[in-house]
Parts: C-alpha cells; structure tokens; sequence
C-alpha cells in the first residue's frame, strides 16, 4: 500500500505514491508507527519507512513534539522545513532539519517536529475585545477566527468575564481562556478544531501492574509551590472581603505560623462573588502538597487484542506498585512515548488537579510569608517584596509556563540549577521563548540572567537578545530589546 516497489527507497522524496489514495488511516495505533509525508489536503505523499528513534514528546496543556533521525542518502534531501507530517492520524509540521554526522562518520537528518496548532502562535493578530457575560464557547469561537482554525465541541462552562486585550498571539490567549473557564484544550490536527473538556480527564480503566505493563515506579513529594492563605486580586485592586465577612483572603489550616501565602491576580473578574470562587478553586490546588510519579510503561495497545489498553496524555489510570507501596488513580500528565519501541515509553502522573499548572502562573510570590495579621489592605499587598516573577526560570520543569518556539532543554547544564533552556540558530529562523508576568506597581524591575553564546554568526537583521514588551494601564505599550552581542 505504501511502496511503489523500489526496494531501497532511491526515488524522489522516498517512495511517493502513485495509486489513488482514499481517506483511510494508514496507522491508527502510535506503537509502530512510521511518519507520513502529507500534502496541504493532508494526502500522503511518502512513507517514510528508513526514519528510527521516533520520539514523541507531551505535556498536558504546552508541548506535543515528533522527532526522529532519517539517513541521508538519494532523495533524503528533498526534505523540507515546514513540509507537514502525519503520525497515527496527529498531524506535525517540520520545524527543524538537522544534517549531523553519528560516530561512524554515518550522516543523517535530524528532523524535529512540532503539532500543527503549534501555527496558531504565529496567526494575525485579532482585534481587542471584552465580554462582560461570556461563556468558553464564545470566547473559543472568536480567538480562533481568521485562523483556518474552527471551533469544536464545547462543554457548557460558566459565566464569566473576559478580557482579551490583543496584542498577543492567539496560542496565548487559548491558554489564558483555558485557565480562566477552567476547561482544557483538545486539537484535531487533521480536521484544525479545537474543543473543549471538562478539566479531569477520561476514566481510561486502564491498570498499571508490576510484572504486566509497569517497569517503574517513582515518587516525588514537594511544598516548593503550597500556599495555605491566598489573597484573591480582581480588576482595580478588587478584593472578596465584601463578600467573606471582611476577610481579604482565604485559608485553610496548616502547621506553618506565619502561614504561607500567595497573591493570585486575576484581573478579569469585576465581581466579587466570582473571584471568591475562583479563588477557592485556586487555593483548594495548592494547599496540599504537590505530588508526581514518573513510571517507566509498557504500552500493551501496540499488540494485537490489547487496544483497550491504550493510554493518551490526560487520562485517568491507575499505578499499583507493591515494591514501592504506589497505589493511586491519577492523571497522565507527560508523556515520553518510543514509538519503535513502545516498552520503553515513560509517564509522569499528577495526584494534583489538573488546573495547578496553568493557575500557578498567577501567582505572584509563591510562597511568600505574611504576618499573622487577619486584615491586609491593598497597600500592603502591592508592597510585597517579590523574588522572582519568571516561573520555571530554571528549566526544572521543562517548557512548563513558557510560550516555546524552537527551545529545547538541556538536563545536563545548568547556573543557579541542573538545568537550562538552549536554541540552536538557523538563518532566517527566528526561535523564542515568551513568558507573561504581572508584576505589582513598583518604578523599577531588574532583568537578571545568564547566558552562553558560541559561534554566533548573524544573518541579515538577525540579533541575539531578550526583548521586553511593557504594558501600561493606558493601553499604551513599548518594546525595549537587550542585546547580547556586542555589534
């Protein structure tokens, strides 16, 4: 069905096929899998059989990523950036093509490719707006138009207020309205729709055993993000205390005195009674203790009659683990999937709501620590000594809070940690990583970091830097960018 009969792939673009094609999945499971070569009507154009070590990388709510290696050799080089990709039915676009040499002096592409609602970071700009009264399914239907992008289903969702204030791009503000409507995004890359679920996931009734389809089992404990008290701030300096008997903030019980705080802003909501139960959702994420298990897996679903088995990121399945005492049903919330292999695949699970990732990012000092006053006025709360605004500066987390276009992480190099966010130049390529932080009215901010830069050669117009992009109450906003080449 796929080769057109040259045994060792010599013809253009590898085997390109030649009988009629008929929208039918070529692969509908990942284990085994080979990539696709598709055309913009998504027809394959060329199996790409010779690729090896298919990687797929994902996190709940910020990464889906395909990358493998493919031999260099007769028509290899007709490979393409931005050339569209389809593996078991999800979509990817090129990104980066990488002509490198292993150890035997062999050479190969490095291909990394990215899903395609990655595009949406790069859509038209739309127009500022703001909903008084809005339900997800409205706000969903208006950030993807103009896009190629339509909107899917959509559970029904609470009213709430929505401030879409442009000037960013429309990735962003789906993640923005994903946090606030407290639903997640799901994306058909083959049919460019994006829906909405509940934030809980799917019951998948799929176990995870010891001796059947779980190699490992780890488990992690943390407070570095607890919070027990949380002072809620609307628009305008907005506080619950009209509405929570003249308390500022929400608590609940904890062995710390002074217990630890944070300072959620939250400026779309105008109403009280709304940030309060926003605020309560928050607080109800993280006050206890962050808890994750990384499980090296067996994916069963890749073998004839185990489909039922199959595991996808955000579902719900469960770990029992005698050796190390693990028993918990929980969400799947990254994914390491070898798609040669799938009994190496790796999955990291979250016994934490699945909202605490995108909420966390509005909090402004995560663990600050506050008298043991019960009254703090808004003057007090915007005095606040704040550390560090950037969430995952570190790279410990990953690409976790951050916008990423063309950054990888490197786990063996790190400053202040073991970490550290890298990008690769290319010419003509422009690579980013974008964070947005709310900061509290001060008249001065310090931009602080460090950087290792080797064989810069730029481009036309090409620079090297950090850009910040200041936004004042007015509307008004100004760019201002930090060199890190000397001209």
């Amino acid at each position: 069905m796929y080769n057109s009969g040259s045994r060792y792939n010599t013809g253009h673009l590898y085997n390109r096929i030649l009988l009629p094609w008929h929208p039918v999945p070529w692969y509908d499971r990942l284990g085994f899998a080979v990539p696709v070569v598709v055309n913009k009507q998504l027809e394959p154009v060329a199996l790409l059989h010779d690729a090896y070590e298919i990687i797929v990388h994902q996190t709940l709510g910020s990464e889906d990523r395909l990358e493998f290696k493919l031999p260099v050799k007769p028509g290899a080089e007709a490979l393409e950036t931005g050339m569209m990709l389809d593996l078991a039915g999800s979509v990817y676009r090129a990104m980066v093509l990488a002509n490198e040499e292993d150890d035997s002096g062999a050479r190969y592409w490095q291909v990394e490719a990215w899903a395609l609602w990655y595009d949406l970071l790069k859509a038209p700009d739309a127009p500022a707006r703001e909903w008084e009264n809005a339900v997800a399914a409205d706000v969903l239907a208006y950030l993807l138009s103009g896009t190629g992008w339509q909107a899917g289903d959509a559970p029904a969702s609470s009213v709430r207020p929505f401030v879409f204030r442009g000037g960013c791009n429309r990735l962003e503000a789906l993640r923005e309205m994903e946090r606030l409507f407290q639903v997640e995004l799901g994306f058909q890359t083959k049919q460019k729709t994006v829906s909405l679920r509940d934030a809980a996931g799917e019951e998948r009734n799929v176990f995870f055993l010891r001796g059947k389809n779980l190699r490992r089992a780890q488990e992690e404990r943390n407070v570095i993000e607890q919070a027990t008290r949380v002072y809620p701030r609307g628009r305008g300096g907005l506080t619950i205390a009209t509405v929570n008997s003249g308390i500022p903030y929400l608590e609940v019980e904890s062995g710390y005195d002074p217990p630890p705080s944070a300072v959620l802003v939250a400026e779309e909501f105008t109403d009280p009674n709304q940030l309060k139960e926003y605020a309560q959702a928050f607080l109800s994420a993280v006050s206890q203790a962050q808890v994750s298990y990384e499980c090296g897996i067996v994916d069963l679903s890749a073998l004839p009659g185990y489909e039922g088995e199959k595991v996808s990121l955000g579902d719900v399945v469960t770990v029992y683990d005698e050796d190390s005492g693990i028993y918990v049903k929980t969400r799947v919330v990254r994914m390491r999937y070898f798609v040669e292999e799938p009994w190496r695949s790796e999955i990291e699970l979250a016994a934490v709501r699945k909202d605490l990732s995108e909420t966390l990012s509005q909090v402004k000092h995560s663990v600050a620590l506050f008298d043991t006053a019960d009254m703090v006025d808004k003057k007090d709360i915007e005095q606040l000594s704040v550390f560090n605004l950037l969430l995952n500066s570190r790279a410990e987390s990953g690409t976790a809070y951050w916008i990423n276009d063309g950054w990888t992480v490197d786990g063996t190099q790190g400053y202040s940690g073991g970490a550290s966010f890298k990008a690769v130049g290319a010419l003509g390529v422009s690579k980013t990583l974008t964070q947005t932080v709310h900061p509290a009215h001060r008249d001065s901010y310090v931009l602080s970091l460090r950087a290792a830069l080797d064989n810069i050669r730029l481009g036309p117009n090409g620079r090297v830097g950090v850009e910040v992009v200041i936004h004042y109450e007015d509307g008004s906003s100004e760019t201002r960018f930090v060199s890190l080449v000397l001209a």
